[in-house]
This record gives structure tokens, C-alpha cells and sequence, in this order.
């Protein structure tokens, strides 16, 4: 098995694959098969934070047959509108749960770019009219016989976060789109059980993580979760949690219901302060088949493992405000992740100074962000940061959550490859250089 990293383009019999995005960063993913005479774009993301400097769509993006998501996350999504507004009209392909987050998605990233209202309502109605859902582990031909025939298999990255499954005349190709970490809470793991025979010819690869390992069960975040909590609960302030929409809010969300549902918090009301975040948890809620057995079983119990006592819904700006004025303790859940807009720059302004609330980041804070300022200055034990031009008092108590990520480490990316049979190429994308050639040793043992 070769592996290669940092390489752009791969040739395949009868065929190439051309990774267009995440060559040598995290953003941007965008993958171009061609086989058997059709153009099919796997993912259509914008590079984010620091990699956006300079990145635009590539032009061989705009000349594909199909459009094939592999989940619903923006990176893999973003460039969706720019190819739908230059003429793009061939079918979108995803699980239905992936169509339904990317939408969810889009709407929120056109209306943070301050897309006209007309152009938004052009590009959903041709993301609608485009979309065409697939579901998990059925060979279809996306464009009436010509070109491979595609399956989808799960990843347990997301809701409906997919590895795509490529065959055609004479070639047979993976790609892994952003793998999960097997016993995620909710998901389902990643597919392990490829059908023998015929070789893979090439199986491109996610390596955000492929430098290092997690080092945190599950059982050991809820246990620090519960320190925090508690600790917070004791300084009687708010607890603040910038929110990723996706994914982690739901984990998060279910780790707080097995802690209240336990009786280890008590007495701290939660509110997701954040529109996107309630559309994809009821999302989540609408595809529970998805769920994986243990989700299954605590709803066969009764138990929503996403609602519990004292959780409430945030939906109007001025709700929002209001949440400040109340009394902790409490824990707000609040949009953006990385702290670069959204609700929570308007709590972290007014609470942030207070020696009384508690900052819980619950993800990787890129260079550049907010959040890796925040991080940064609490770090250095300086009293104040810049946030959104100004500069804000620096009191609260910051903590970081590790554990939480989506992605699977350097161990259980190099468990996914191995579950393959008869492999001959592995192109490692989506993570930089490092984690890249980290992973590619793991491989190579």
C-alpha cells in the first residue's frame, strides 16, 4: 500500500482523481473524480479561518456532472451557492440527513455573508430542486448509466456524515469524508465491513487529526464536564459555551442529560441560545433511526437523551438579551464555536469581565479566531481581550472540554484503512502537513 501526502493529483485506471481543496490544510474539501467519461465533485467546502486568505472556488469545480456530499458541515458544503449562481444543474447527492443539515447550513452562511434576499431564495430553490437523497449502503448511477455508480456508508462523524464508495468499469474509489470516533454518543460507528474482491484502487483519507491521539474516553469528559459544572454552580454565575451548531451541541447535550438525569448537576438551568443549533438537534430528532443502539435504547426507556429538566429554547434576539439579566447559575449554549460572530460575542462583551462566569470551550480554536485570543489571554493571565473591536475585561473563569471532537484520531483513522481489504493507494487530505505525515507513518508500521 503507497500512501502519499500532500499530493494533489491521483491517477486511477481509466481515470484521475484530483483533489481540489484540503491538500495541505483542514478547510476546503472538495475532491474531483473522474471516471468513466463523468466529472463527479465529492463535496463543495470553503477553506476557513487563516486557510481563507486567498482561496476561491477552483474553476475545474465548475465543471462536474454531480455534486456528492459527504456531510452537511460548511468546509464540505459553503461553495455550494457559487456553483449553483454560475450554472451548475446537475443532482446533488447525499443521506437524506446530510441534504437536510446542508440546507440548514447554507441559509445561515448566505445570511452571514449579507446575501441578497432574492440570490438566497434563487440558490435554495435550486439546491431544492437539485437534491436527490440516497440512502445508506445501495449502489445507485447518479446520471442514468453513465459515469460510476456510488454508495454511501457511514462515517459517525455527524448526522448523516457518509464515505463514499466509487465503482466504475475499471476502478474502485473510496473516499472517507470526516470520520467519527467509534462509540460516539448518538452516532452510529464508522463503517468497517468492505465488500472483498475487487481492489481499491485508491482511498482518499481525512487526517485532521492524524498526528495525535484523543487520550479522553467519553466517560472521562462527562467526568471533567461534571467539574466544571459544578464548580461554576458554585461561583453562581453564567457558564458560557460557544456553540458548533453540528454535532457538538447535540454531544454536549446529551452528556448534560446523563449528568442531570443522574442527579451529578443539579440546579443549573441549560439554554441553547443559538437558531442553527435547535434547527440541526431537531434534525437529530427527526432521523433517530440514524441514532446508534444505545441512543435507540434510552428512547425505548423514555428517555430523549437530547431534552431533560430545565433545558430551554432560545429562538428571538430578544430572549436572548434577556438571558444576561437572569440570575445564575445557568449555561448558555451560543453560536459561533470559534466566537467570530453570532450570539455569543454579545454575552462574552457583558459577561466576560464578571469573576463569576465561566468560559467552556467545547472545540479547537483556530489561529486567529476569538476564541484562540480568549484562549491565549487567560492563558498569560492578562485582564482584558479584543472582541469584535473592542476591548473587553478579562475576570471569568476559561476551561476547555477536551474529548469532544468529531474526528478520529491517528488510531482510529489507521483502524478505518486497515478495515479495507487490498488497498494500493491511500491519499491523505484534509489535514495539514504534519498530521499528514504523521498518519502516514502509523500507516506504513
Amino acid at each position: 500500500m503507497e500512501v502519499r501526502t500532500t499530493t494533489a493529483e491521483h491517477v486511477v485506471p481509466e481515470g484521475r482523481v484530483h483533489l481540489l481543496g484540503a491538500v495541505e490544510t483542514v478547510t476546503g474539501a472538495m475532491t474531483l473524480a473522474e471516471l468513466d467519461g463523468a466529472r463527479v465533485l465529492l463535496d463543495a467546502g470553503v477553506a476557513q479561518g487563516a486557510e481563507a486568505r486567498g482561496w476561491r472556488v477552483p474553476d475545474e469545480a465548475h465543471r462536474v456532472d454531480a455534486v456528492v456530499l459527504t456531510h452537511g458541515h460548511n468546509d464540505h458544503v459553503g461553495s455550494l451557492p457559487t456553483l449553483l449562481e454560475r450554472g451548475f444543474a446537475g443532482p446533488i447527492l447525499g443521506t437524506a440527513a446530510t441534504l437536510q443539515i446542508a440546507r440548514i447550513v447554507l441559509v445561515d452562511g448566505m445570511r452571514l455573508n449579507d446575501v441578497p434576499a432574492s440570490e438566497r431564495v434563487r440558490v435554495l430553490k435550486r439546491f431544492d430542486a437539485q437534491q436527490r437523497s440516497v440512502p445508506y449502503d445501495r449502489l445507485v448511477r447518479p446520471l442514468d448509466g453513465r459515469g460510476p455508480a456510488l454508495a454511501f456508508r457511514e462515517a459517525g462523524h455527524i448526522l448523516g456524515s457518509a464515505s463514499v464508495e466509487l465503482r466504475a468499469s475499471e476502478s474502485r474509489v473510496i473516499v472517507s469524508g470526516d470520520l467519527g470516533r467509534p462509540d460516539t454518543p448518538i452516532l452510529r460507528d464508522y463503517h468497517e465491513a468492505w465488500e472483498p474482491g475487487a481492489p481499491v484502487d485508491l482511498a482518499v483519507v481525512e487526517s485532521t487529526y492524524g498526528g495525535r491521539e484523543h487520550g479522553h474516553s467519553h466517560d472521562d469528559v462527562q467526568r471533567r464536564l461534571e467539574r466544571i459544572l459544578n464548580d461554576a454552580i458554585d461561583r453562581g454565575g453564567h457558564v458560557l459555551v460557544p456553540a458548533f451548531a453540528i454535532g457538538r451541541t447535540q454531544t454536549l447535550l446529551w452528556h448534560l442529560n446523563a449528568l442531570v438525569e443522574a442527579g451529578r448537576v443539579r440546579g443549573l438551568p441549560v439554554a441553547v441560545d443559538t437558531p442553527m443549533g435547535l434547527a440541526v438537534t431537531e434534525t437529530y430528532a427527526h432521523f433517530e433511526p440514524l441514532y446508534d443502539p444505545e441512543a435507540l435504547a434510552r428512547i425505548g426507556r423514555g428517555d430523549e437523551p437530547l431534552d431533560f429538566e430545565h433545558l430551554y429554547a432560545v429562538r428571538r434576539g430578544r430572549d436572548s438579551h434577556r438571558l444576561r439579566e437572569v440570575p445564575g447559575p445557568m449555561l448558555v449554549v451560543a453560536g459561533s464555536g470559534m466566537c467570530t460572530g453570532g450570539r455569543i460575542v454579545r454575552h462574552l462583551k457583558e459577561l466576560l469581565p464578571r469573576d463569576t462566569t465561566t468560559l467552556l470551550f467545547v472545540g479547537h480554536q483556530a489561529r486567529g479566531t476569538p476564541g484562540r485570543r480568549i484562549q491565549d489571554a487567560a492563558r498569560r493571565g492578562e485582564g482584558w481581550v479584543r472582541i469584535d473591536g473592542e476591548d473587553v475585561g478579562l475576570r471569568a473563569a476559561v476551561a476547555t472540554l477536551s474529548g469532544l471532537s468529531a474526528h478520529a484520531d491517528r488510531a482510529e483513522l489507521t483502524r478505518w484503512v486497515r478495515a479495507i481489504p487490498d488497498v494500493r493507494a491511500v491519499a491523505l487530505h484534509h489535514g495539514e502537513p504534519g498530521a499528514q505525515h504523521a498518519l502516514a507513518r502509523a500507516l506504513a508500521t
